[in-house]
């Protein structure tokens, strides 16, 4: 009888234990899974950035003949414009329009187009904020050039 009453109160100590390792173990999952969302995210604004560029490079692409011209020109840009008459004024305003959509209107999402007219090359920049991803920068760019 002895050993048995000495035993008292194992099980429950044995209990909190085991309560204790799976508590920290939920929060190790928790921690992961937050990482796993800030990544996600980084990496759809990745995508989208990259079919961004692609989007203006095809645009210039089309418009060859007035792209020769450095008529795709645009200064930074981190607000929706509304630019109206020619083809290229419509296409640089949609293209911003769509950057804005894409990453965001926080005023650290921005597009950049320029002309080197002696090579002929455009290169196109955007820009977005992705300190949210873990090891993200704040200004993130990302460029591509086009021939014509």
């Amino acid at each position: 009888m002895n050993t048995l009453h000495s035993q008292r109160g194992i099980s429950l100590l044995e209990t909190l234990i085991a309560v204790l390792v799976l508590a920290i173990g939920l929060l190790g999952v928790a921690g992961l899974q937050t990482a796993n969302l800030k990544n996600s995210q980084s990496a759809h604004q990745r995508t989208m950035a990259v079919m961004l560029t692609g989007s203006m490079a095809e645009r210039i692409r089309a418009n060859t003949a007035v792209a020769a011209t450095g008529a795709f020109v645009l200064a930074k840009t981190c607000t929706s414009i509304n630019l109206v008459g020619s083809i290229q004024n419509v296409e640089r305003s949609q293209w911003i329009a769509e950057i804005l959509l894409a990453l965001g209107t926080a005023g650290t999402s921005c597009g950049e187009v320029s002309y080197d007219a002696g090579n002929r090359t455009y290169t196109i920049t955007v820009s977005w904020d992705d300190s949210r991803a873990v090891g993200g920068l704040s200004t993130m760019n990302l460029r591509q050039q086009v021939r014509i």
